[in-house]
């Protein structure tokens, strides 16, 4: 999966937060490339996008939620928190020099849960007033 997959089918029709979903599908390829390269500061960039950008990312959502009356509010919110938290786990494995195959395997699980979300989750937020 990369950005081209990600197509109108996925799209929420709220500038702001579609691209910050096709950003996620971005992810993907800088990780292929992060890990051709092997190199640990390839992953930087990748840790520091998910740590901030994910972050106000999905603050913004719940805001728009909250703003909308959005019947699924709080099981989004719990979403939000367990990627929140593998975020935080990721972050700490790169500061604690973790060997980088597990830095991948980290990043990658957590980018197809985002996808997922993105795709099953997201999209009932749809048609919402930014």
């Amino acid at each position: 999966m990369n950005a081209k997959l990600y197509n109108v089918k996925d799209k929420l029709n709220i500038q702001t937060l579609d691209n910050h979903h096709r950003d996620v599908f971005t992810m993907i390829h800088l990780l292929d490339t992060a890990i051709q390269k092997n190199s640990r500061e390839a992953f930087l960039p990748i840790i520091e996008f998910l740590s901030h950008h994910c972050i106000e990312h999905f603050m913004e959502e719940e805001t728009l939620m909250k703003n909308n009356k959005f019947d699924h509010l709080k099981e989004h919110q719990m979403e939000h928190k367990k990627f929140t938290h593998k975020i935080k786990q990721i972050t700490k494995m790169y500061n604690e020099n973790i060997h980088t195959t597990h830095i991948a395997y980290g990043i990658r699980q957590l980018i197809d849960a985002l996808i997922i979300h993105i795709q099953t989750v997201d999209i009932k937020m749809k048609g919402m007033t930014p």
